[in-house]
């Protein structure tokens, strides 16, 4: 039988986790395949593709030659250029399955399905060798796990002059039962990394080679799946999913882990910085044990990790800040208890939280960074009080990342927005499929414009976002609301020091992301 040829596309992702392990499964199985790497990531100058960059794509295609093409669509941020990519790939390779894959594909999949020929949800490690048993003609494809589809149905419909009977074609999507999530991680192979499969295409040229090894940094996950179900986030939509099919968080063992970092390491002669992309690292005090004795004696490099308000404990943090911790992001995202628990499905207290920065403070973790989703159609004035007199209150060092909240699709956020009657899903729909630049533009919070309360919203977040540096935080006592309304014109002193501190902050993370560090 003809060897199978699959081409692979990680959009907007140089690292592309999921792109991947898609690679090295086919890859064991005795596939061949293809990886192009389109478009890097950069949320301070986010671009659409140029003409060039979408030439170069067609030509990679046509030099690869493949048996079926995979695009992997993970988020909405990107939803137009996923779509014109689409059109333009299915319009040269009409004969070529096109397929799609990702979060958005899995929670938005009949609507996804208009830009692709078959869809692919959930976890796909092993419904992808089911797929390509499908185009090999050795299984069909009402059989493939997590396969949505058009199947066409010929109907005999009207009766012409001559009596005979035309057939009128129609199709109904078909959509497959999801596999059982894969209980045992450490069967799934490593990520695909350093082979001489891959292109990288940005900046109108093409680079015959794997963006990864050349970096500094490397990103992994030690785990899948999250404990929570905040609104916002796909995790509750894709626990829904995978109901009944296996346990949704689960754990890597120390040693796969290790054997995976000593694999980058072998590769990466510059390796200098681990990422660890799981949703929440490891609270297990067994496993974190095990992990920084071996991390320290097989590694021994600044590792980076995400936590959760509820999961940060002392003894755990002391050691993993003894094996390398450099830096750990915690979602606080309101200071408004109503905004958490009702808007956003966060269950923590402001008691919890201001504890929780106590302990990052006492392990003395070099980098805290703490997220705050605020300029949300749900919060008010006083919720915005609320943000800033918690924010007075976390223990320090710490630095804040200030987001607006993004309806991302399929998630229980959109569902809120419309029952509270602050959003129409027309509105949602206008948001979400705005050109990437208007979706990563800059976050302008501390300009202020129209009525009373539009100043008075850009005068707390500017005061939320001074909290983080302790000369300001002292002052702040000085700058209260009544104060600012007896004194508007501190509002233009203070939105000058966080506009120059703002930009002094990006200046230094754009140079960092140049170096590979974030």
């Amino acid at each position: 039988m003809k060897k199978f040829k699959v081409l692979l596309i990680g959009l907007y992702n140089s690292k592309a986790l999921g792109v991947r392990y898609l690679s090295s499964v086919l890859q064991q199985a005795g596939h061949e395949v293809d990886i192009i790497y389109f478009k890097d990531f950069n949320s301070l100058n986010a671009s659409s593709p140029t003409e060039r960059e979408y030439e170069l794509l067609l030509e990679q295609i046509r030099k690869s030659a493949p048996d079926m093409i995979g695009l992997s669509v993970m988020s909405s941020f990107y939803i137009e250029v996923a779509k014109e990519m689409s059109r333009r790939i299915r319009q040269t390779f009409s004969e070529t399955p096109f397929i799609w894959g990702g979060v958005y594909a899995t929670l938005i999949p009949d609507e996804s399905l208009e830009y692709c020929d078959y869809l692919m949800r959930g976890e796909c490690e092993e419904a992808i060798l089911e797929l390509v048993e499908a185009f090999q003609g050795q299984r069909a494809f009402t059989n493939v796990a997590n396969l949505t589809f058009r199947q066409k149905q010929i109907t005999s419909s009207s009766t012409v002059a001559n009596s005979s009977t035309v057939a009128s074609s129609a199709s109904e999507i078909i959509t497959n039962d999801l596999r059982p999530l894969t209980a045992h991680l450490d069967t799934i192979p490593f990520p695909d990394m350093g082979g001489n499969n891959m292109v990288h295409i940005t900046g109108d040229k093409v680079n015959c080679c794997d963006p990864q090894v050349s970096s500094i940094s490397y990103e992994m996950s030690a785990s899948r799946g999250c404990p929570y179900v905040c609104s916002y986030c796909s995790s509750l939509n894709m626990k829904r999913l995978y109901k009944g099919k296996g346990p949704f968080v689960r754990q890597r063992s120390v040693q796969n882990t290790m054997e995976e970092l000593l694999m980058a390491k072998s590769k990466m002669k510059n390796l200098r910085m681990v990422w660890f992309w799981d949703e929440i690292f490891a609270d297990d005090e067994e496993w974190v044990q095990e992990f920084v004795t071996a991390y320290k004696k097989e590694i021994n490099l600044p590792f980076n990790i995400w936590g959760h308000p509820l999961k940060i404990k002392k003894n755990i943090m002391d050691m993993l800040v003894d094996a390398g911790l450099h830096q750990i992001v915690v979602g606080l995202q309101h200071g408004s208890p109503r905004i958490r628990k009702e808007i956003y499905f966060r269950p923590e207290t402001d008691e919890q939280i201001i504890e929780m920065s106590k302990v990052l403070s006492e392990a003395k973790v070099p980098e805290v960074i703490f997220d705050l989703i605020l300029d949300s159609p749900f919060e008010s004035v006083e919720d915005l009080e609320m943000t800033y007199h918690l924010c007075m209150k976390l223990h320090k060092p710490f630095k804040l990342q200030m987001h607006g909240l993004h309806f991302l699709p399929g998630t229980d956020i959109e569902k809120v927005a419309v029952r509270k009657g602050v959003l129409s899903w027309e509105d949602l729909k206008k948001q979400q499929n705005r050109p990437i630049e208007e979706q990563y533009r800059s976050f302008l919070w501390w300009t202020h414009t129209g009525s009373h309360e539009d100043r008075e919203r850009a005068y707390w977040k500017i005061m939320i976002y001074l909290t983080q540096f302790g000369w300001t935080s002292r002052m702040m006592p000085v700058f209260q609301r009544d104060l600012f309304k007896r004194k508007p014109e501190l509002m233009n002193i203070l939105r000058t020091s966080a506009n120059g501190w703002n930009l002094m902050r990006r200046a230094s993370r754009k140079a960092l992301m140049k170096l590979g560090l974030t």
